[in-house]
């Protein structure tokens, strides 16, 4: 497995952070609001597979092309970016040795803190 940065979750993030649009300052709320399953599955049955990464910071470049299961690292609940989920990725990714992601998780939530 290995995984790298998706760049296209990546600048959608700082997109959102930049426009001021709909981002999520609560931090301890990952766990009541994260996708379920079938949120996910809901999404890709109106979406492409491109836009449905574009909520993911991370990307298995081993994974099967095709595959949903390739992204990992969901920062948003397909409406809000969550706060509260950088600061789980930023820990997790940190803990798999995960350098990118936890890198650009960084310098998300500075843009988040201290404005873009």
């Amino acid at each position: 497995m290995a995984i790298e940065l998706n760049k296209a979750g990546y600048e959608r993030a700082i997109t959102m952070i930049k426009d001021e649009l709909e981002v999520e300052h609560d931090s301890g709320n990952w766990d009541e609001v994260a996708p379920t399953e079938n949120d996910m599955i809901r999404y890709l049955n109106t979406h492409s597979l491109a836009e449905y990464g574009a909520w993911f910071l991370g990307v298995d470049t081993d994974a099967d092309a095709h595959d949903k299961s390739k992204f990992l690292y969901p920062f948003g609940d397909f409406n809000v970016l969550h706060k509260s989920a950088l600061l789980l990725i930023q820990k997790d990714a940190e803990h798999h040795h995960h350098s990118e992601v936890a890198a650009a998780v960084k310098r998300l939530l500075e843009m988040i803190e201290y404005g873009s």
